[in-house]
């Protein structure tokens, strides 16, 4: 008989299954109200190429758990959001991101989606993504930690409604 032992771990949260990935908002937001919360910009980039966006942003928000950087990409729309952005936000996100420009689908910003690190290269910087109405947000942290680092600004965004 063989027996099979399987080790999880890596020092990452597991529980971000608490937390939606997609979640229909009534409301339409603008950079405007987030900056009304105490978001932060770094930049505004060009959407050109980035089908169906009419704004997308970096920069930070402090949150419970610190000052974290964001990406926000906003549409017209939720279903537009989900439709033309959610691919995109996958790509770049996670441990399997592509975070080089030369293999990115929307290469304005890429550099600004890694994380570097001096013994071993380049690394992603936005962990996960999560979709609120109109709002494609890439969210900082590691895998297991950052859909909780999107929902700390969604129920900011929340209290606005």
């Amino acid at each position: 008989m063989t027996l099979v032992i399987l080790v999880v771990g890596c020092g990452e949260k597991a529980d971000d299954s608490s937390y939606d990935v997609v979640t229909n908002s009534p409301r339409i937001f603008t950079f405007e109200e987030l900056e009304s919360i105490g978001f932060k910009k770094s930049k505004e980039y060009d959407v050109t190429g980035l089908e169906g966006a009419i704004k997308a942003i970096n920069g930070f928000w402090l949150t419970d758990i610190g000052k974290k950087e964001y990406e926000l990409r906003f549409y017209p729309s939720h279903s537009i959001a989900v439709s033309l952005g959610e691919s995109l936000a996958q790509e770049v996100t996670g441990k399997d991101a592509i975070i080089k420009k030369s293999d990115a689908t929307w290469k304005e910003g890429i550099k600004d989606r890694r994380r570097s690190q001096r013994t071993s290269g380049s690394h992603p910087k936005y962990g996960n993504y999560s979709i609120y109405g109109n709002i494609v947000i890439l969210c900082e942290g590691q895998v297991g930690i950052s859909l909780e680092v999107c929902w700390e600004l969604i129920s900011a965004l929340e209290e606005l409604e």
